[in-house]
């Protein structure tokens, strides 16, 4: 109970932290007018308007969110280890594995609160145009977190190791992009032999499958790839497993 005290702690002063930051808050206006620019895509798709509308604000939704958990993730820890600080906080009553999982789940809740505000502006543009969103909006945009909570967790894993932080961005980002084709390298290793279909099989395993996710389908009222329950699995298997890894590391660290 004291190690989940402390993580909560941990986490409400980190998520402080990047809520009062600049960098938060210049994300936020930058994803107003951009969603805002979504209504002259729909402008100029009139018979699918709500759809453009909806798909477009989705996609900005999630890009933007993406730029900042990738870097907020790559110098969450970092950057305390840089300026010594780190050596401050666990000189307190705060251990290693509270820490890691109060800064992992301050991340969590800021990109949280950074899709929330998104979603109340894209919602409100649509309601200015008289147009209805789609029936699985909501769910959509919880996908979306989902999304980026595991791409988060492996971006923490990896700048425990990384070289630098702009190193994590590179290699979290190439994570994203390939998560989004798990499936078909699990296609391609079926059909495969010898050291590719081995290549194939390790890859589509070692990385998330991000398309289980996918929102705009979901927004379109598409059946999801899978059942709720499966989903809710391997999103904590993807928290978890990282944050594991990333404590093995955080313990070899020398404070």
């Amino acid at each position: 109970m004291s190690h989940l005290l402390t993580a909560l702690k941990v986490a409400g002063h980190s998520f402080a932290e990047n809520y009062r930051s600049r960098f938060f808050a210049l994300f936020l206006v930058f994803a107003g007018v951009l969603i805002y620019s979504s209504l002259l895509a729909g402008v100029m798709a009139v018979d699918e308007e709500a759809r453009v509308i909806t798909d477009f604000g989705l996609a900005l939704m999630e890009l933007i969110t993406l730029a900042y958990a990738l870097m907020a993730s790559a110098s969450a820890i970092t950057r305390e280890m840089e300026t010594k600080t780190i050596y401050l906080v666990l000189s307190r009553p705060v251990s290693r594995p509270a820490y890691l999982a109060g800064r992992a789940a301050a991340l969590y809740a800021v990109l949280a609160s950074m899709l929330a505000v998104m979603a109340l502006i894209h919602l409100s543009l649509l309601w200015v145009r008289g147009l209805a969103p789609a029936p699985m909006y909501l769910k959509a945009v919880a996908f979306i977190w989902c999304k980026l909570a595991v791409i988060t967790s492996a971006a923490l894993f990896i700048s425990l190791f990384s070289t630098s932080a702009v190193s994590t961005v590179v290699i979290a980002a190439i994570l994203w992009t390939l998560g989004h084709f798990t499936a078909e390298a699990r296609f391609l290793a079926s059909r495969s032999t010898g050291a590719a279909a081995v290549l194939l099989s390790t890859a589509s395993l070692v990385i998330p499958d991000l398309q289980l996710f996918n929102a705009r389908d979901l927004a379109s009222s598409v059946p999801a790839p899978a059942g709720p329950a499966f989903l809710a699995a391997y999103l904590l298997l993807w928290l978890v497993v990282p944050y594991l890894f990333s404590l093995l590391l955080f313990r070899k660290k020398e404070f």
